[in-house]
């Protein structure tokens, strides 16, 4: 069966399929438009594709993830330098802390919010947590592409937080 009968089938048999292939239709007809979709659509691919990998840690980055999910509260980046800094050297520099904590974000395994002029970072459930708050929504009817902008958390985390709180 080729790529386009099998799509055909998939938005035949979807109940939002109509409204599916219409969209995808509009951006196949502007070539310009057509190009963005293109490359969005490889985007998207490749961020699915980073789902099903294993995300490896180096030792500091799993020192501060057990440090950060055991405090139990939301951490700025001063806290971890301080208290994580004796254990391992670099981390006594809140340049190189910072750049461990955002990582873990942009990894999915922690999360982050702003708060005045400060950003916490926290496990990804408390950090989405916040943002609804934040934003006046609710799981069941929110934004979850601005929460993973705002929380710099991949998209895939925010959706599966949204899903668990769902439940």
């Amino acid at each position: 069966m080729s790529s386009i009968a099998k799509l055909t089938a998939l938005l035949e048999l979807d109940e939002q399929g109509e409204e599916i292939a219409e969209i995808i239709a509009g951006m196949l007809i502007d070539d310009r438009k057509r190009n963005i979709f293109v490359a969005r659509l490889a985007e998207i691919r490749n961020q699915l594709l980073a789902i099903d990998a294993k995300v490896e840690l180096t030792d500091a980055e799993d020192a501060v993830r057990r440090f950060v999910v055991e405090i139990k509260r939301p951490v700025t980046t001063q806290e971890v330098a301080e208290k994580i800094g004796r254990g391992f050297p670099s981390l006594k520099y809140r340049t190189h802390t910072s750049t461990i904590l955002n990582s873990l974000v942009s990894k999915g395994i922690l999360g982050k919010f702003k708060d005045g002029y400060s950003y916490y970072f926290t496990t990804p459930r408390e950090a989405v947590m916040e943002r609804l708050k934040r934003r006046g929504e609710h799981p069941e009817r929110c934004s979850p592409a601005e929460i993973s902008k705002e929380t710099g958390m991949p998209l895939s985390t925010v959706l599966n937080v949204i899903e668990e709180l769902l439940i």
